[in-house]
């Protein structure tokens, strides 16, 4: 299950809030002591983009859209407020709306950063991946310190296909941010499907220092020390991430292979079966299930390792995993011509090269 995290477009709070803190005129002075009048009645508002934010804060995004509004009819030019009005339009669910708006702010101020990242983001969940690589890139031309930008410049080249071009915008906005828990993941992800193992371990690992009670990074720690064989510590991990987050069907299955990994398969079975309930449709379960009786001798019968198999096969023929293990069951409890077919029917359906090598060596057992 990948983790596929959501564009950086930050909290509208978190962003009016640095909009809000512009410098005001201050107050005439008054001599040590002296208290100056007040009158409660002429004390000034506070500025419009403060109020928005409070009342996007606590989800009143209509309310807050308003009070943009209305500032705007007296300053219709000002781009914080129409960056502050997109902002306010896309937490309404309107995208092209807030887009227009972001693009007003850029049209009055062609370098406002904010509003080049948030034009990228809606073009990248619309799909728009070229369109928002060029909206990013302009950001970041504007303020190349904006780890943001790095971030959901590093997603767009994710898929658009050029790993290269996304692990140096990750690893940029990794530079920029160190303690962002996200950034660490999906560089861990891009290490991971680049098999740079000890590269996903270090990003791992200092992911799950920043954010040891999230239960999607322990998790996607276990995964990379399961890649690593390091198999009590993932246990350990996928443990972590099920008190977090109970009934997580990919930590569980992760504990499940942990565990048949450290010679403790009878002890994976509780999990396994309990998936094979919740998820009755997932042919990886019923692979695991069947890799974990194959392991404590229980091949054969309607709940041996054989059975297990051809219900994963059932759902997905061409699962290696399932294929390969049944052929070594076979193997193993010298069913060698059932074997034979078994690598016959597996090898029709053109595997990779690494997974009919291995399918091969499980015929060991009848050589």
């Amino acid at each position: 299950m990948p983790f596929a995290p959501s564009l950086r477009l930050p909290i509208a709070a978190l962003l009016l809030a640095g909009l809000a803190c512009k410098p005001t005129s201050q107050p005439d002075s008054k001599p040590p002591g002296e208290v100056a009048d007040v009158d409660d009645d002429k004390l000034p508002e506070r500025p419009p983009i403060e109020r928005s934010g409070e009342l996007m804060a606590s989800g009143q995004h209509a309310e807050a859209l308003a009070v943009l509004d209305a500032a705007l009819k007296t300053t219709p030019d000002d781009p914080e407020l129409l960056y502050a009005r997109g902002i306010a339009l896309e937490q309404l669910g309107k995208p092209q709306d807030a887009v227009a708006a972001w693009q007003a702010a850029v049209a009055r101020k062609p370098d406002f950063f904010p509003a080049l990242n948030g034009i990228g983001a809606v073009q990248l969940d619309a799909g728009q991946a070229a369109e928002a690589v060029a909206s990013f890139k302009a950001a970041i031309a504007a303020k190349p310190d904006f780890a943001d930008a790095h971030y959901n410049l590093g997603r767009a080249q994710l898929v658009l296909g050029d790993a290269a071009a996304a692990r140096t915008a990750l690893e940029a906005a990794n530079r920029l941010a160190p303690e962002d828990v996200d950034v660490l993941l999906v560089l861990t992800e891009l290490h991971r499907k680049a098999g740079r193992s000890d590269d996903a371990l270090l990003t791992a690992r200092a992911a799950a220092k920043l954010a040891p009670d999230d239960a999607e990074v322990r998790r996607t720690l276990g995964h990379v020390l399961m890649e690593k064989d390091l198999h009590a510590e993932a246990q350990a991990e996928f443990s972590a991430a099920l008190t977090k987050k109970p009934g997580d069907v990919d930590a569980q299955l992760g504990l499940a292979r942990a565990l048949v990994k450290l010679d403790r398969a009878e002890e994976a079975l509780v999990p396994l079966a309990d998936l094979a309930i919740r998820v009755p449709d997932q042919a990886v379960v019923w692979s695991e299930w069947g890799a974990a009786l194959a392991k404590l001798g229980r091949v054969p019968g309607p709940e041996g390792a054989l059975a297990r198999l051809d219900r994963a096969l059932q759902l997905r023929p061409d699962l290696a995993s399932a294929n390969i293990r049944k052929i070594g069951a076979l193997a193993d409890t010298k069913q060698c011509k059932p074997a034979r077919e078994a690598l016959k029917s597996f090898t029709a359906r053109k595997p990779r090269p690494d997974a009919l090598a291995q399918a091969q060596a499980a015929l060991a057992s009848c050589k």
